[in-house]
């Protein structure tokens, strides 16, 4: 469980789906200030555990934005799915590969991403895998929406 605190932003672009290509949203959240953390900023992926006025928030935006079961994490955890299939596209093919969404390669790579605020007012807990390293290009570089 992390401790969050403000600002708090959800970043995304559009991808297209791996197995029927359809053109659909994919979002990871993005944190400044975790609360026992270095002095990083960090995508948060895996998320179980959210407040609902953030879960609100997300998929008011994205709907697609859903907490369902993947068999290969063998768990639940709120996932990208195609609006079309309804698939995951599993966070790993997110966050993990050089080049990925949330993983760009470079600048130019970052602003290919959007960055929208969530509104909260104090520290929020997430239950999910946060990961530093890219996060500054993406708060540097995404495009403010």
């Amino acid at each position: 469980m992390h401790k969050i605190k403000p600002p708090l932003y959800m970043i995304g672009k559009k991808v297209h789906c791996w197995r029927c290509d359809t053109k659909m949203p994919v979002i990871a959240l993005l944190a400044p200030h975790i609360e026992n953390g270095y002095d990083e900023v960090y995508t948060i992926s895996g998320i179980e555990k959210m407040p609902v006025n953030i879960r609100s928030f997300i998929q008011s935006k994205v709907p697609t934005f859903v907490f369902r079961y993947s068999k290969t994490v063998g768990k639940k955890y709120f996932a990208n799915t195609c609006p079309h299939c309804n698939v995951i596209y599993g966070d790993f093919f997110l966050h993990d590969e050089p080049g990925a969404p949330f993983f760009p390669a470079d600048e130019e790579d970052a602003k290919l991403l959007y960055i929208k605020e969530i509104p909260i007012n104090g520290p929020v807990e997430i239950e999910g895998g946060a990961v530093s390293g890219m996060g500054e290009i993406i708060l540097e570089h995404a495009i403010r929406v």
